[in-house]
């Protein structure tokens, strides 16, 4: 009755640290489902045939369950490490046993501390390793290396587990040691493999989308050279009229005309040409690329764009596609923000090194609600947008979570929203 006991406890305890790590929504009916197709035949096997058999199909079971309800090597993984994780604490449960005295009886006592060790592991593994799986991202190679490694460690542990029933102790460290070494050696060859891998398809991320902000940025020279091919070509007509004009001195005549038909007419010229100078020390092509898209993009929208970057800015201490994709959430919720502000829209945009040698950059925006709540509009699903919005500034979050090196400082003052990034230098980002 207490193996029983203490199997249902062990059962109970894998499935809330399965559904925990990978965050699968479990509904009356899933539980059900799992209770009826793992749990119980685990159990049954555990009471009636068998300790290793229950186990084998406790494994093979859940792998197949939750991999069915999620499509997902990540979720194989979790439950990877669920099981080893199970393995590590009932071991260390009872060494803690033997220095404690027995205050309860039978297997309750190995049942709590197993059930504290075990809750407290997995919470720590779950916040431990966020990180690592988003930067991973979607790279599948990755995962199923991962999963190899996360295999291999849980069917040694298993197996190990059960030739102690079977092998003499001499014969028993044999083993150990030769798997030991095994596998350590399959672990670095793998693990080297990983890191390859992702360097690899994080250049070569790197390389598509600075590719996608070059053929952007070609594009805007495109529109400013169009622009000025057109100037050149009305160049003689304008000076012809602007001659007559001179001719009989009227020159009210001339400021009128000056002012209606060719200010007014090359003024989205010259501005473009101030912004491209203005770029001119932006050194970071992709990042060069998007500002000078979306500048144009909010000037259709009639949005005045105020750029100032006095310092050569060569290189920050991020990922180029990181803070392009902070930079290009930024910008948007500003051209939004003035589309729905009806007076003074407005951008300004500044990039320069401080006194203390780290690289700020500045996005200020006008609005219109001054009541914006700056500890909230980070969080997830956050929007004065409506439903089903909110997504930008809680990835923003997310990715400078990565980025010990880079402060974020937001303010909204007098109907101004400002974004303020300060990026210090630190070693190995690219």
């Amino acid at each position: 009755m207490q193996l029983l006991i203490a199997g249902l406890v062990e059962l109970i305890g894998i499935f809330w640290a399965i559904s925990y790590t990978t965050q699968i929504k479990l509904s009356i009916k899933r539980i059900l489902f799992y209770i009826l197709l793992s749990m119980g035949p685990a159990i049954v096997l555990l009471q009636f045939v068998g300790q290793w058999q229950g186990i084998i199909y406790l494994i093979i079971s859940s792998f197949t369950y939750f991999y069915w309800l999620s499509k997902s090597f990540l979720t194989l993984i979790h439950i990877c490490f669920v099981l080893i994780f199970g393995v590590i604490t009932d071991n260390l449960s009872q060494y803690v046993m033997t220095a404690l005295p027995n205050i309860l009886p039978g297997n309750l006592e190995h049942l709590c501390i197993f059930t504290l060790l075990f809750v407290v592991s997995i919470i720590i593994y779950q916040h431990s390793t966020r990180k690592i799986y988003n930067l991973i991202g979607e790279i599948k190679v990755a995962y199923m290396l991962i999963l190899f490694i996360a295999l291999v460690t849980m069917g040694t542990f298993y197996i190990n587990l059960y030739l102690t029933d079977y092998l003499s102790k001499q014969n028993l460290l044999k083993f150990n040691i030769i798997t030991q070494i095994t596998y350590f050696a399959i672990m670095l060859f793998v693990l080297y493999f990983t890191i390859v891998t992702i360097k690899k398809e994080n250049h070569y991320r790197k390389v598509e989308f600075e590719t996608a902000q070059y053929t952007e940025y070609m594009h805007s020279l495109e529109l400013i050279n169009n622009d000025m091919q057109k100037f050149r070509h009305d160049h003689a007509n304008i000076l012809v009229t602007m001659q007559g004009y001179i001719e009989i001195e009227d020159f009210d005549g001339l400021k009128t005309y000056f002012k209606k038909h060719i200010f007014s007419a090359e003024e989205d010229t010259i501005k473009r040409n101030m912004r491209l100078a203005n770029l001119a020390n932006l050194k970071i092509t992709g990042i060069k690329g998007l500002i000078l898209t979306k500048t144009l993009q909010a000037e259709k929208e009639g949005i005045s764009v105020h750029i100032e970057i006095p310092d050569e800015i060569e290189e920050l201490s991020m990922n180029v596609i990181d803070i392009s994709r902070i930079l290009g959430i930024f910008l948007d919720n500003a051209i939004e923000a003035n589309i729905e502000n009806n007076e003074n829209k407005e951008i300004d945009i500044a990039i320069f090194h401080s006194m203390s040698g780290s690289t700020l950059i500045i996005i200020e925006n006008t609005i219109s609600d001054n009541s914006i709540m700056i500890n909230q509009i980070f969080d997830e699903g956050y929007s004065t947008k409506g439903k089903n919005r909110g997504t930008g500034l809680s990835t923003v979050k997310s990715i400078l979570k990565n980025y010990p090196n880079v402060m974020l400082n937001t303010d909204v003052n007098n109907g101004v929203f400002t974004q303020i990034i300060e990026v210090t230098k630190s070693e190995g980002i690219r």
